[in-house]
C-alpha cells in the first residue's frame, strides 16, 4: 500500500470512528453527515474542473437531476428508491454527455458562464413544472419509518455511514483517475488543449468521459441528500448556492488535488452551519457576509487552496536548508568523500 492508500485508510478509520467519541448530539450527526454528501459531489466535480481544468458552475444540475428523479419516482409513481438513485445516474449522465457536446467549443470563463446559466434555467424549469415537480413548494417523501429496502432509516447514525461509504467510494475512484490515462489526457488538456490535442489526445472524447464521471457522482449525492432531508425543491436542489458550494469547497481545498475536496468539505461544510445556526437572528445574508470573508481570507492567503499551503511550506524549507552555507559545506564534502 501507498502512502496515499495508508494516509486514506487511516482517514477513513478516523471518520468512523468520529460517532464513538466526538459526534455525541443529532446536530452534529446532521453537520457531519451533509459534510459526507458535498464531499462526494465535489470529488466529482474535482474531476472535469480540478482535474481537466473545465471550471464549472452547474453542477447543481446533475445534484438536483439526482434527487428529483429519486423524488418523482417515489412520490408520483411509488417506485423503490434505489431505482430512483440509478436511473438518477442515467439521466444525469445523459444530460452532462448532452451539455459538454453543447459547449464543447467554450473554454475558460465562457465554460463556466454557460454552465452557471444552465443551472438557473433547470431551476426555472423546475419552478414551472409544478404539476410534475411540485414547483417552489417542491417535494416532501412520505413517512416510510425504519425501511431499508426504500432508503429510509429512523437511526440517523445509517445515512452517515451509508454517506462515508459514498464519499470513501468517490474519493478510490477519484484516485483511480488521476494514475489512470485520462488523468494522464486531463491535466494534458488543462496545461494547453491545442498542444494535447496536436500529440493525439482527442479533447472532446476525454472531457465527454469525465464529465459523465463527475456528473454520475454528483447525481449519487443529489439522491442521498433528498434520502436523508426528506424534501427537495428548486432552489435546494438547482440553485446557484449548491452549484457554487460545490465548486467552492473544492478551491478552497485545493482543485486539482486529490485531497483538495476532502479538506474544502471539511471546513465549509461546517462552517457553513454553525454560520446558519448562530448568526440567524442578525439581518437576513450576514452569515453570507460572514462564509464569504472567510472563503476570500483562504483563497487570498493561498489561491490553490488549503492542500498548497503545506507544500508550499515543506518546498520553502527545504530550498532554505539547500541554501545555507552548511549545506554547502556537506554537499562539498559529500563531493570529495564520492571523488576519494
Amino acid at each position: 500500500m501507498n502512502a496515499t492508500g495508508r494516509r486514506g485508510l487511516i482517514v477513513l478509520l478516523l471518520i468512523a470512528s468520529l460517532p464513538f467519541w466526538f459526534i455525541q448530539t443529532n446536530y452534529i450527526l446532521s453537520v457531519a453527515t451533509l459534510t459526507l454528501i458535498f464531499m462526494t459531489a465535489s470529488l466529482g466535480w474535482n474531476v472535469i474542473s480540478g482535474f481537466g481544468g473545465q471550471i464549472s458552475f452547474g453542477h447543481s444540475i446533475f445534484f438536483g437531476i439526482g434527487a428529483y428523479t429519486t423524488a418523482i419516482l417515489q412520490t408520483r409513481y411509488h417506485g423503490n428508491a434505489y431505482l430512483g438513485v440509478l436511473l438518477g445516474v442515467v439521466l444525469a449522465v445523459v444530460v452532462a454527455v448532452l451539455l459538454e457536446w453543447v459547449t464543447m467549443r467554450l473554454r475558460g470563463i465562457y465554460f463556466s458562464l454557460a454552465t452557471f446559466a444552465l443551472t438557473l434555467v433547470f431551476g426555472i424549469l423546475a419552478s414551472h413544472f409544478a404539476d410534475f415537480t411540485g414547483g417552489d413548494v417542491g417535494i416532501t417523501l412520505p413517512l416510510l419509518g425504519n425501511n431499508p429496502g426504500a432508503l429510509s432509516f429512523t437511526n440517523k447514525l445509517v445515512y452517515y455511514y451509508v454517506a462515508l461509504a459514498l464519499a470513501s467510494a468517490a474519493f478510490v475512484a477519484s484516485w483511480m483517475v488521476l494514475r489512470s490515462r485520462l488523468g494522464l489526457q486531463l491535466r494534458a488538456i488543462q496545461a494547453d488543449q491545442d498542444a494535447a490535442r496536436a500529440c493525439g489526445v482527442r479533447a472532446l472524447r476525454v472531457k465527454t468521459t469525465a464529465i459523465a464521471y463527475s456528473a454520475a457522482l454528483a447525481s449519487l449525492a443529489g439522491s442521498l441528500y433528498l434520502q436523508y432531508v426528506q424534501f427537495i425543491d428548486p432552489n435546494s436542489a438547482f440553485g446557484p448556492t449548491i452549484a457554487t458550494q460545490i465548486a467552492l469547497i473544492a478551491f478552497v481545498g485545493g482543485a486539482g488535488q486529490l485531497w483538495g475536496p476532502v479538506i474544502g468539505a471539511a471546513l465549509l461544510v461546517p462552517l457553513q452551519q454553525l454560520l446558519n445556526s448562530q448568526l440567524s437572528a442578525y439581518p437576513a445574508g450576514f452569515n453570507l457576509v460572514v462564509y464569504a470573508m472567510v472563503v476570500l481570507v483562504v483563497l487570498w492567503i493561498e489561491p490553490r487552496g488549503l492542500m498548497s499551503i503545506r507544500w508550499a511550506r515543506l518546498w520553502r524549507a527545504r530550498h532554505r536548508k539547500r541554501d545555507t552555507p552548511q549545506s554547502h559545506v556537506e554537499q562539498r564534502a559529500a563531493s570529495s568523500r564520492s571523488r576519494a
